[in-house]
């Protein structure tokens, strides 16, 4: 990298430190800091959630994947838009209509009060592991550009975006995910455009005849059946966890005004996985051209393959954009963490605090409480991220599947069903989860390579590719079997149910498909507007016009094209949002001199 790609990046931390700031007034009451009063823009919130799940980890443990396995990898991304889809004709609205600020308190409504102290808890843990792959993530990345210390990169990383969660909640973390997405688009696209037009690529037809033929026959790599079993369970996994109360959908849908945007705010994600995610895996799986041999280049990684991103960015990218990338990346990661922060304190603070502590305490107590949890748990994150460096042979990939099934199924299960099935008992919730939990251990203890070969008895011992992908299918299909076996039978014993718990959750269910009434529930709407499209703008303004400055970095006028495709797109997008903040003012202020 170049002073000027440092210069890029020191200004982007910069920029995403003052968010908090910013965004600090927003935040009036509880609310507000933790689900943005639930009255933000649908098209903020979708492009929030998309971005908390295209994360740091699609460019190196997703890259890698995509680098060793090409088209493959794709998979996954079609898993997410079915999942999405079913989201959008079944829950999006529910989740909103649940009127809660907190996912939790959903559970409680659903299925009483010891559940939510049993469930408050689970995200605090199994974000604060999810969090720490993820910031081991980003400082992989990292590692590769700047060839740093990997430690001292998740010290500063993980520091730099706990302070902006700490200081702006959830409109901060929300809102910014805005700007960090238009980032990711406009440095994405100009990546691909870069290897496609590269002399030794000739377009992508000449892509196409350069990839190695596993790239294109998944067969070479896996059996077919494996890849069936794979995908199936991986489908599973992805319906589920984008449909349970508690996860990135249930969680943030909540911030919509009503249940009509929560739909609408699923297609973000819908498209953005359609279109964003078959033109991301060129660059990396153009790196197997470039770039054959990585374990030469990148000797100090435990997987080499998840630098494929950051090798081509070196190979192709001018001064100034690949600080760009750098930028483009960390932001990806930075709304992941911050997410899994404000989830985490949200939980912690309206769920057990005010409901064990401290029943009395005031807006202002709960926010400082929240505040500092963020702080403890960020501390906390970056500490799990060290020890997730020190593991050597589980790949990003499989690392982050298997947790997400082992933790993910037994949690999501019950938050799932529930929403559909009423007659289970308060317990089959958390029994459901106690179940999966002991038998999510035993899997991983008894699977292993000299286990699956002598069940399956194949003719050939499995490669290391297949054991990762049957390990993955075999804990997510027994896993999501078992689990729903076990909630389901728990219908059971409904009848021993007392007639409380009964009314409580009929009563769960008719507000849940009640729709939110706008005069009612929303006031200020369009002042509220206002505000979000005005600062949003500006904060897209001040983001493009630094980006225009790059083009004074001695360049070549083709270099300077692709920096000024990026920050015209910004800029572009600013003065859109500025300009609509000011009409839904100008009607504001009709309407109320007419009044």
């Amino acid at each position: 990298m170049t002073i000027y790609d440092y210069i890029v990046v020191v200004f982007y931390l910069a920029f995403m430190f003052i968010m908090g700031p910013v965004y600090k007034s927003f935040s009036k009451s509880a609310s507000d800091f933790f689900r943005g009063g639930g009255g933000m823009l649908w098209w903020v919130v979708g492009s929030s959630t998309f971005m908390s799940t295209f994360s740091a980890w699609s460019f190196t443990g997703g890259a890698a994947k995509a680098y060793e396995t090409g088209t493959f990898f794709l998979l996954l991304f079609a898993c997410n838009i079915l999942g999405y889809i079913f989201t959008y004709f079944f829950t999006a609205d529910k989740f909103r209509q649940m009127r809660v600020v907190t996912a939790i308190e959903a559970i409680r409504k659903r299925f009483g009060n010891s559940n939510e102290q049993i469930f408050a808890w689970l995200p605090i843990f199994s974000n604060l592991i999810l969090g720490g792959i993820y910031l081991y993530t980003i400082s992989i990345f990292m590692y590769g550009v700047f060839g740093l210390n990997i430690i001292l990169l998740i010290v500063v990383l993980g520091t730099v975006v706990f302070l902006m969660t700490l200081f702006g909640g959830s409109w901060a973390a929300t809102a910014g995910d805005f700007v960090q997405m238009l980032i990711v688009l406009s440095i994405t696209l100009i990546m691909v455009f870069l290897t496609l037009s590269h002399p030794q690529i000739g377009g992508f037809s000449g892509l196409m005849e350069k990839l190695p033929e596993e790239h294109m026959n998944w067969s070479l790599f896996d059996r077919p059946w494996v890849v069936v079993l794979f995908a199936a369970t991986l489908l599973v996994n992805q319906l589920v966890q984008n449909n349970s109360m508690t996860t990135t959908g249930g969680a943030k849908y909540v911030f919509v005004k009503n249940g009509k945007d929560a739909r609408r705010s699923t297609l973000i994600s819908i498209f953005g996985y359609l279109i964003l995610a078959p033109i991301w895996m060129i660059p990396a799986v153009a790196a197997t051209y470039f770039h054959p041999d990585l374990a030469v280049e990148f000797p100090m990684l435990n997987n080499p393959n998840e630098a494929a991103y950051v090798a081509m960015a070196q190979t192709l990218l001018p001064a100034g954009l690949l600080g760009l990338l750098v930028c483009a990346i960390f932001a990806a990661t930075l709304t992941t963490i911050n997410t899994f922060l404000n989830v985490s304190s949200g939980a912690f603070v309206r769920n057990f605090y005010i409901r064990v502590v401290n029943k009395k305490a005031s807006e202002s107590k709960q926010i400082l409480v929240g505040r500092i949890f963020i702080l403890i748990n960020g501390v906390l994150m970056i500490l799990m991220a060290i020890y997730f460096q020190g593991l050597k042979s589980t790949p990003l990939f499989d690392l982050v599947l298997i947790a997400a099934a082992s933790i993910g199924i037994p949690s999501t299960i019950p938050l799932f069903f529930g929403i559909f099935v009423k007659k289970t008992p308060a317990w089959s919730a958390w029994s459901t989860m106690v179940f999966g939990f002991v038998l999510a251990i035993i899997l991983r203890i008894i699977l292993t390579p000299d286990f699956m070969n002598s069940i399956f008895s194949p003719q050939q011992a499995f490669t290391g590719q297949e054991f990762n992908d049957l390990n993955i299918a075999i804990t997510t299909g027994v896993l999501f079997v078992a689990c729903t076996a076990w909630y389901f039978t728990s219908m059971l014993f409904y009848k021993w149910e007392t007639k409380a718990y009964e009314e409580q959750v009929e009563a769960f269910f008719v507000e849940m498909n009640t729709p939110i009434s706008m005069e009612e529930e929303h006031q200020d709407e369009q002042e509220n507007d206002s505000r979000q499209y005005n600062v949003l703008g500006n904060l897209c303004l001040i983001y493009g016009g630094f980006v225009m400055l790059l083009n004074f970095i001695p360049n070549s006028w083709e270099s300077r094209i692709y920096i000024s495709i990026c920050g015209l797109l910004i800029l572009s997008v600013g003065l859109i949002l500025r300009t609509i903040g000011a009409r839904i003012k100008r009607k504001l202020l009709v309407s109320l001199q007419y009044s």
